[in-house]
């Protein structure tokens, strides 16, 4: 009887230990499990934010309205890093939009500095995403504005991910800064 239990034991452990020893974070976003959260976002609504639990965080997911769209096109010269040179985002992702889809923009909602939450607010018909800790502003891309927060700040993360039919699918991911 020890002799099947310790048999047993053996065989419920190997996929537990295999995941320490199945190679680098590369290797497993080129595999078919890169994507660890799915989520449905066609039912969301424009301005609503969808929020859910992931390996890195929270993640947040905001269907913008076409006012945030239009205005993602041209207030580049208002923002600190308009083209998101210094961002902390999947190279696939450094458009205008910072998404993989123009009417969603998926993020992690915490500033870079202290950690602080966003929020969400309405400025002139544009969404503007803001936090308490230094005053920051954002545009509805994360980018942070000039003349607002603390110097070091910089643009809100962006997962890797994808929309598929109405699908939000979130990979694996690491900081490239910290």
């Amino acid at each position: 009887m020890k002799l099947l239990v310790f048999i047993g034991f053996i065989f419920l452990s190997i996929p537990f230990i295999s995941t320490f020893t199945s190679g680098d974070i590369e290797e497993k976003q080129k595999s078919s499990t890169r994507w660890i959260v799915t989520s449905p976002v066609a039912e969301l609504a424009e301005g609503e934010i969808k929020q859910f639990s992931w390996s890195g965080g929270l993640v947040w997911v905001y269907v913008r309205s076409t006012e945030d769209i239009q205005s993602l096109k041209t207030i580049g010269s208002l923002l600190r890093d308009p083209l998101s040179t210094k961002s902390d985002q999947p190279d696939n992702l450094n458009n205008n939009y910072r998404s993989s889809n123009e009417k969603y923009f998926v993020f992690i909602p915490q500033e870079n500095k202290k950690g602080c939450q966003v929020s969400l607010n309405k400025e002139n018909e544009n969404t503007v995403l803001s936090e308490p800790c230094f005053n920051a502003r954002y545009d509805s891309a994360g980018r942070i504005f000039k003349n607002s927060g603390h110097a070091q700040q910089t643009n809100l993360a962006v997962p890797e991910h994808v929309i598929e039919d109405g699908i939000l699918k979130v990979g694996i991911w690491t900081p490239k800064y910290e």
